[in-house]
Order: C-alpha cells, then sequence, then structure tokens
C-alpha cells in the first residue's frame, strides 16, 4: 500500500516538476520512469479540450465549405444537392472528431518516443524505451493537455460564430502564424504547429534528450526541432 502510494506521488510530482523543475524531473525519470499520471492528465485534458472546440470547428467547416468547393474544380462540378449530402455527411463526423483525441494522444506520445528513440540511437544515448515514453508522456502535459486547455477557453471566450474556418480554430492559439498573418492556409497551418506551447515542449525535449538520453546537443536539437516540423507538415497536409 505505501509503495502504491509512494509511486502515485513520484508520478504526480513529476507532472509537476515537468513543468517547474524539468531538468530535475527528466532526470529523475532516467532511473525511475514513470507516465501514468502524465498520460492520464494529458488524456482527459486533451478529450476535454477537444469536444469544447468541436461546435468552433463544425461551425468553421460550414463557414468556409462555400470557397473549399470553390477552390476545387472537381467539387465545384458537382450538383448542388450533391454538394450539400457531402456537406451533411461530413458535419456529421466533425461532430464526433474529438473522440480521435482518444486515440491520438497515445499515438501522439509514442510518435514523439519513437523520435527520440532514434536521435538517441544516434546519439548513442543510453535511455531505455520506458524512459523515453515517459519522458515524451510528461512532455506531453503541456504540449497536449495545457495547449488544449487553453485554446478551449480562447474559442469559448470568442465564441464559435467567429471562426471562419477550422483552420482559424487552431491558428486561434499563439504561434508562429501570428507573425505571418498573410500567410496562405497551408503555410498558415504549418506555422500554426510552432504554438508557444510546441515551443515549450521542444524545449522539454532537447532537455529530455541531453539529461535522460545524455545525448549531445546536436541529436537534441534535431530531436526537439523535428517534432513540430513533422506536426507541421502533417497539418498543413489536411489544410484547405
Amino acid at each position: 500500500m505505501d509503495s502504491a502510494k509512494s509511486a502515485s506521488a513520484s508520478g504526480l510530482q513529476t507532472v509537476v516538476d515537468v513543468i517547474l523543475a524539468p531538468s530535475t524531473a527528466l532526470e529523475r525519470l532516467r532511473t525511475a520512469p514513470t507516465w501514468g499520471w502524465a498520460f492520464l492528465i494529458t488524456l482527459v485534458l486533451y478529450t476535454l479540450a477537444s469536444y469544447l472546440i468541436t461546435p468552433a470547428i463544425v461551425h468553421g467547416f460550414q463557414a468556409g465549405w462555400p470557397a473549399m468547393v470553390a477552390g476545387d474544380p472537381r467539387m465545384a462540378q458537382i450538383p448542388p444537392d450533391k454538394q450539400q449530402q457531402a456537406l451533411t455527411f461530413t458535419l456529421s463526423i466533425l461532430r464526433f472528431s474529438w473522440l480521435v483525441s482518444i486515440i491520438g494522444t497515445p499515438v501522439a506520445i509514442l510518435f514523439t518516443t519513437i523520435l527520440m528513440l532514434v536521435f538517441n540511437a544516434v546519439g548513442r544515448g543510453s535511455a531505455s524505451f520506458l524512459a523515453l515514453w515517459s519522458a515524451a508522456a510528461n512532455v506531453a502535459v503541456p504540449t497536449l493537455g495545457l495547449a488544449g486547455v487553453v485554446l478551449a477557453i480562447i474559442v469559448l471566450l470568442r465564441g464559435r460564430d467567429s471562426f471562419g474556418s477550422t483552420m482559424a480554430v487552431t491558428a486561434a492559439l499563439p504561434s508562429l502564424a501570428w507573425i505571418v498573418p498573410s500567410a496562405g492556409t497551408k503555410l498558415a497551418a504549418f506555422l500554426s504547429a510552432f504554438s508557444v506551447f510546441q515551443i515549450w515542449g521542444s524545449v522539454l525535449l532537447y532537455l529530455a534528450m541531453r539529461v535522460t538520453a545524455r545525448v549531445g546537443a546536436v541529436p537534441a536539437v534535431l530531436t526537439a526541432l523535428l517534432l513540430p516540423v513533422c506536426a507541421g507538415i502533417f497539418a498543413s497536409f489536411g489544410a484547405h
């Protein structure tokens, strides 16, 4: 019983320390990996945030539908009734899109872990899979969990009717996209991946590679940079 309480306290303390004293937390994860509380907190916060912003995403997609059709020659040739059917079907799916976060959370953590494992090998680091998975799970608390909560608050304060596209919803979170307001849709989607929370996460990843994996500065920097770049590429492919 005491050991279970100790593990629980350690897991919660690590989540707090990753935010307030990251070097200490990441050093601890090297020898005492813990990820359960971090995973649960991230999953709950990210899923709740996704649920709260869903009405804005639905409205944004519906508002941006005419421009989307006009910009796609194949869609423009489809009869109006078929276009409406396609819109109705897509909206019905989008209303449940928040459920994707339940799968997206472990997938995102696993992707981060794999990226860390690659550069752990390249940089001849000494971290185990469990240590790197634990580091990725704890880093996900600010990059996914807290970022989602802040985005949800912004969306709720602005109101769903203020968003003219789905891209506008994700771009509401402070990011590099704010610096280039005239950027095209795909570039804006790419730059939006470099949010203040993702930049925070990149700093934490750099520290994790240095402290937990004990690799050199170059592989640590590459790990920290590649994650938002990959996220940006993925976001740009889905942007319309």
